[in-house]
C-alpha cells in the first residue's frame, strides 16, 4: 500500500532520498511485498520523528534489525535499523557496553576479546543483534538478560524519549533500575507477547572476564571453523550417563564447583549436527556416535584463568563425572572435533545447524524454572513422544531433550523437540496435539512453559492477571496503535 506523496514527502525530509523507498519491486526484500514503505534512520532522533510521523497519519510501524523473523501487516512502515550500527562505549572499568540496534552479537564479541571481556551470546546466533533479549549456550557463567540488559535508551509509541535505568538520574548505564520506580519489567516482558512497543535506540549490557585468546586460532570454511590450535587452558568434552538422575547429579556438581565455563546439555543428533557440513554426513556421524554414549549427556567447556586453575578445573570435573558413572565421548576429544565445538559454541554459530537439523521441520516446548524439576518434566514429555516415535510419525533423533544450566544450575532451561515431515498431514497433527498436550502439562504442574501459544486467557490469572494490566499499558503508551506488537528487535 503506497503512501501518498506528501505523506512520502514528510518522511524523506527526516531521513533523506536515499534512506526512504516504496518501490514495489524491493519491498519483497524486505519480508513482504505490501508494506507502506522501508525506512532507514541514522539516529535516535530520526527515529523520533518518524514515530511521531506515524502517529500524525495512523501509521503503523515496525523495527527491525538483523530481520531473521516478523510479520507485517499491510501498510506497515518497516524500520529498517542498519544504519544504527555503532558500539557506542566499551566501559571496561565498570564491565559494561552500550551498543546501537544494529550491533551483532559478534561484531561486540570480537572488539570485547581484544580487552579480555566478553558477554551473554543469545542462543539465537552471533549474526542478532547484541540488543536482543534471551538465553543461550554462555547462560551458565553469564546468566541471561534478565540480569544482563542495563540501562536503554527508548522511543516511546508516541514518539517519547524514556531514558530507563540510572541513564535517567546520571547519564551513566551500569544500571538497569532506578533510583527509583524500574521499568524493567515492561521492557523485559517474558511473557505474551513478548515485546514492548516503541524503539529501543541504545542499550547497555553486562560484560564478563574472557580467559581465552584476544582472538581465536580459526581456520576452515561456514559451515565448519575450527582451530589451528587449542587455545591455551581451554577444553571442550561431552559426557554421557547410564541415566537423566545420574546426568543431573553430575551437572548439579559442576554448577556448586563453578568450574565450568559453559554447559550445555546437547543430545548426540545435536553435536552430530555441529560438527558436519551436510545431512547425509551428519546422519551417518549421528548413527556412529549414538552407538558410542551410554545414555543422556551434556557438553561442557572449561577455561582456566592460568594453568593450575586448568589443571585444578579439569581434576575437579573429572572426579564428579566418575562419581556419577559418566563416559568420555572419544569422538569429542579429537582436537579437530574439540576446536569445531570451541567455535561453534562460543561464537554461538551452533544454533543453525542445530535447529534446521535434517528430517524436515520440528516443533518444541521450551521450559524454564529449577533445572532438576524442568528436567522431570521433560523425562515425562519424551515418554509421549514414543507412541508417535513407533508409528512412525516423528524422526527418534537418539535424544529426547537438551538444556542447560543458568547461573551455575540455580535455573535451567530445558527444551524438547519433535522432528517430523511437514508434508505429512497426520504427523503435523499428532505433534501439534503432543506440544499443546505437554505445554499444558507443564503449565498445571506450574513450570515456566511455553507461554506463546496463544494460552494467555488461562496463563493470565495464574500470573497476576498479567495479561490484563499489559492490556492496560499498550492502551496508555499506544493510543493509536502504530507499535502492533512491539518492536521486532532479532
Amino acid at each position: 500500500m503506497a503512501l501518498s506523496k506528501d505523506i512520502y514527502k514528510a518522511f524523506e525530509d527526516v531521513v533523506g532520498a536515499e534512506n526512504i523507498c516504496d518501490d514495489p519491486v524491493i519491498m519483497p526484500a524486505y519480508h513482504s511485498a505490501e508494506l507502506g514503505a522501508v525506512i532507514l534512520p541514522k539516529n535516535t532522533a530520526e527515529v523520533q520523528a518518524i514515530v511521531k510521523l506515524c502517529n500524525k497519519y495512523k501509521l503503523q510501524f515496525r523495527a527491525v534489525c538483523t530481520g531473521w523473523t516478523g510479520m507485517f501487516p499491510k501498510g506497515i512502515i518497516y524500520l529498517d535499523m542498519r544504519r544504527m550500527n555503532h558500539i557506542v562505549e566499551i566501559n571496561e572499568k565498570n564491565m559494561y557496553a552500550v551498543v546501537e540496534p544494529y550491533v551483532i552479537s559478534a561484531q561486540l564479541q570480537a572488539e570485547l576479546m581484544k580487552r579480555g571481556l566478553h558477554l551473554n551470546m543469545k542462543g539465537a546466533g552471533a549474526n542478532c543483534s547484541a540488543m536482543l533479549r534471551g538465553h543461550g549456550h554462555l547462560d551458565q557463567t553469564t546468566s541471561g538478560d534478565d540480569r544482563n540488559q542495563l540501562a536503554i535508551e527508548w522511543v516511546t509509541p508516541e514518539g517519547d524519549i524514556v531514558r530507563l535505568g540510572s541513564l535517567g538520574s546520571s547519564d551513566e548505564w551500569f544500571c538497569g533500575d532506578g533510583p527509583g520506580p524500574s521499568l524493567r519489567s515492561l521492557i523485559n516482558s517474558a511473557v505474551p507477547p513478548g515485546v514492548t512497543p516503541g524503539v529501543f535506540t541504545k542499550s547497555a549490557v553486562k560484560l564478563y572476564h574472557w580467559p581465552g585468546p584476544p582472538s581465536f586460532p580459526i581456520e576452515g570454511e561456514s559451515p565448519l571453523y575450527t582451530m589451528s590450535e587449542i587455545p591455551a587452558n581451554m577444553m571442550v568434552r561431552y559426557f554421557s550417563f547410564p541415566s537423566v538422575e545420574k546426568m543431573w547429579e553430575a551437572e548439579l556438581k559442576i554448577g556448586e564447583s563453578e568450574i565450568s565455563f559453559e554447559l550445555m546439555g546437547f543430545n548426540v543428533s545435536m553435536v552430530a549436527a555441529n560438527i558436519t557440513t551436510s545431512n547425509e554426513e551428519e546422519t551417518e556421524v549421528f548413527e556412529r556416535l549414538n552407538k558410542a554414549v551410554q545414555g543422556p549427556g551434556f557438553m561442557v567447556i572449561i577455561a582456566g584463568n592460568s594453568p593450575e586453575d586448568f589443571e585444578y578445573k579439569k581434576r575437579v570435573l573429572q572426579q564428579i563425572v566418575s562419581d556419577a558413572d559418566g563416559k568420555s565421548l572419544e569422538a569429542v576429544e579429537d582436537p579437530r572435533i574439540e576446536g569445531i565445538l570451541l567455535c561453534q559454541c562460543i561464537r554461538i554459530s551452533a544454533s543453525i545447524r542445530e535447529t534446521f537439523r535434517n528430517g524436515g521441520a520440528f516443533n518444541s516446548i521450551p521450559i524454564m524454572g529449577q533445572r532438576d524439576l524442568t528436567i522431570k518434566w521433560a523425562i515425562g514429555a519424551g515418554k509421549a513422544k514414543e507412541p508417535l516415535i513407533e508409528k512412525g510419525l516423528i524422526v527418534d533423533d537418539g535424544g529426547a531433550f537438551f538444556g542447560w544450566g543458568v547461573e551455575q544450575g540455580h535455573l535451567g532451561k530445558t527444551e524438547i523437540f519433535c522432528k517430523f515431515d511437514p508434508s505429512n498431514l497426520e504427523a503435523k497433527a499428532a505433534v501439534e496435539g503432543w506440544q499443546k498436550e505437554q505445554s499444558t502439562r507443564a503449565f498445571k504442574e506450574r513450570y515456566f512453559a511455553n507461554l506463546l501459544m496463544g494460552q494467555t486467557e488461562e496463563i493470565g490469572p495464574a500470573l497476576s492477571n498479567y495479561h490484563l494490566w499489559w492490556q492496560k499499558f499498550t492502551e496508555a503508551i499506544d493510543p493509536n496503535g502504530v507499535s502492533p506488537g512491539g518492536g521486532a528487535l532479532v
